[in-house]
């Protein structure tokens, strides 16, 4: 049996295989991490990619108690904080402002199998479970309260009754074949007067520590709380569970794999998509000026970036697309609504041509039927033929391929305006715009 003595040395020739030069582990069977930044204090790499450097560091600590060794896991911590629990080979570090029991699926729900404390009697309050790969929801437990963990902003929704927050934390292992959604910071706009929480869904395989500089196209959405797989939304339809859409796609690599992001809409998202003009106009300069530039600063996107929306969400994506191409490579309208402005003139279909033509992507469809307009399916066509008239290539999904000068368009006779039917057609303008 190994004496107390043996393990700190052998856990601390474990830390020291830490190349902290560079941050990474030395070894034949360890992956170098791919431009990963170093923290200067640890030397581990820098984010959820030093995740195992982290816990190694933890090991020793809890070994020795030595306050050095203490120290300078607090630090590594206090570096990471507000990114979630730590995860590598098998094991998950979760820290708490206080003593805490974390119980989740992937301890059967338990409060008792893994419980937070201080370490070595510091004011370091942390616990170290076996977490195995996937996507695992989870609360913190005290007593009879549970709680989403204030430091970790990867959620999931659950629509279990005596939920009362509506989520769960997620823990996502970077090998679990899965994206999940995160909460990023609040956004408000002074002169539109209000405030939206803004949500992301970050694709499968984007904490792993070899994707550390991997960059991604980045996907904007309207309607953001109708757009992932919120149960307890939009009338009972659910959501258009995009994340989910997203998972199935990506790993059939049917599509590549993508952010989205996709800030709430609030008590004035009629006007701000496109009943007022005035309004509409304000909102275009929020989207581009504050939303998304706060947005992008959160993520690790690659430059590309694209605009999606339903019903008037449809009408102000195809705005901001056609006033501002520069910020965008592509657009998507699922059953635009684009009679506003109808009877003064200044409908989209009105202003189009002075927009000229632009480097665009452009998906365009409508459920319904076009003989009645319903599901606004002739003013789709409107629209479609007015944009190949300015020098855009008609296509018809799913055989369209996106490029600068491509329409892609697609009826689903007879199909309603909700969520269930944006839902059904999501990924015939997913694979259009980001193909695999």
């Amino acid at each position: 049996m190994r004496t107390r003595l043996s393990w700190i040395a052998l856990l601390a020739s474990l830390v020291a295989a830490c190349d902290f030069s560079q941050g990474k582990m030395v070894g034949d069977d360890q992956p170098e991490e791919p431009d990963a930044g170093v923290d200067g204090q640890t030397g581990c790499a820098e984010g959820l990619a030093g995740a195992g450097c982290v816990l190694a560091l933890y090991d020793q600590a809890a070994a020795s108690c030595d306050p050095a060794d203490v120290a300078k896991l607090t630090a590594a911590l206090d570096a990471r904080a507000g990114l979630g629990p730590l995860w590598a080979g098998g094991r998950a570090l979760f820290r708490t402002a206080a003593p805490r029991a974390v119980a989740g699926a992937f301890n059967e729900w338990s409060t008792t199998a893994l419980q937070t404390s201080a370490l070595c009697g510091s004011s370091l309050v942390v616990g170290v479970g076996a977490v195995p790969t996937g996507l695992h929801p989870y609360k913190l437990v005290d007593g009879d309260t549970w709680s989403l963990d204030p430091e970790n902003p990867a959620f999931a929704y659950d629509d279990f009754a005596g939920n009362a927050d509506g989520k769960n934390s997620v823990i996502d292992t970077p090998d679990s074949g899965k994206g999940h959604l995160v909460a990023l910071d609040r956004v408000c706009g002074a002169e539109l007067g209000n405030c939206r929480d803004v949500t992301a869904y970050l694709p499968p395989g984007y904490d792993a520590p070899e994707a550390a500089s991997t960059t991604y196209p980045v996907l904007f959405m309207h309607d953001g709380k109708n757009v992932w797989d919120d149960h307890d939304c939009c009338f009972g339809h659910t959501g258009w569970e995009v994340n989910v859409t997203l998972d199935a796609e990506i790993a059939a690599n049917r599509v590549a794999p993508v952010i989205v992001i996709a800030a709430d809409q609030t008590t004035a998202r009629n006007d701000e998509y496109g009943l007022s003009q005035a309004t509409m106009d304000k909102f275009i300069a929020f989207q581009i000026d504050e939303l998304q530039p706060r947005a992008l600063a959160k993520v690790r996107g690659n430059g590309r970036v694209y605009i999606a929306g339903s019903s008037l969400g449809g009408l102000v994506s195809m705005h901001l697309a056609l006033r501002h191409p520069q910020t965008y490579a592509g657009v998507a309208s699922l059953s635009g609504a684009f009679w506003p402005g109808m009877e003064d003139g200044t409908a989209l279909r009105d202003q189009l041509p002075s927009m000229g033509k632009q480097p665009l992507a452009i998906y365009v469809d409508s459920g319904g039927s076009v003989a009645q307009n319903s599901d606004g399916a002739a003013d789709t066509v409107e629209v479609r033929d007015l944009l190949v008239q300015m020098g855009w290539q008609r296509a018809d999904s799913p055989t369209c391929t996106a490029g600068p000068s491509s329409v892609c368009y697609y009826l689903e006779s007879g199909a309603t305006h909700d969520e269930l039917a944006w839902k059904a057609r999501a990924w015939r303008f997913l694979r259009y715009l980001f193909p695999n």
